[in-house]
């Protein structure tokens, strides 16, 4: 089975860019399908959540003070958005201080992300995405401006499951 998916631009702000994935044949991207689940929605530090992703797209820009860095390996740029060390986590590709790449998440209530099925399948994901976009950042297909965290290139991919 392949599964297609590109990545395409939510926001722009003085603070950086912020991306989202999205997979074809599906209606809305990982970000706006976090931002519209009942179980997300319901957890009382969504809405600070919300306002400081916000806050990093129009003039704070994501700074690493506001992710929990240590959720992904050494090598990844796997993070996982979270408010107050509330439960509820977005987790992302944080490329740089400007430049975000939104997956999905939720509400983490297990010790480790991988005892939950819902955000081990999100970081898992976002670990192939991160490979996948260091490839082509490699032989320059994709390039990244440092100043606006902007993407150019091909954001398509294709994957053989």
């Amino acid at each position: 089975m392949k599964i297609e998916f590109k990545i395409v631009l939510v926001e722009q702000g003085r603070g950086g860019a912020l991306y989202s994935v999205h997979y074809m044949g599906e209606e809305a991207t990982e970000l706006d399908k976090f931002l519209e689940c009942k179980k997300v929605t319901s957890c009382e530090d969504f809405e600070p959540l919300t306002a400081r992703l916000n806050d990093m797209v129009d003039y704070l820009g994501f700074r690493s003070q506001y992710f929990k860095i240590e959720e992904g390996s050494y090598h990844d740029s796997i993070t996982a958005l979270h408010y107050d060390n509330g439960p509820l986590r977005l987790y992302c590709l944080r490329r740089s201080s400007v430049l975000l790449i939104a997956g999905y998440g939720g509400p983490k209530y297990t010790r480790t992300y991988q005892e939950n099925q819902v955000l081990n399948d999100t970081v898992n994901k976002l670990k192939i995405i991160d490979e996948l976009l260091d490839k082509r950042q490699k032989t320059g297909e994709i390039s990244i401006n440092n100043h606006t965290g902007t993407l150019e290139g091909n954001l398509i991919f294709t994957l053989d499951d």
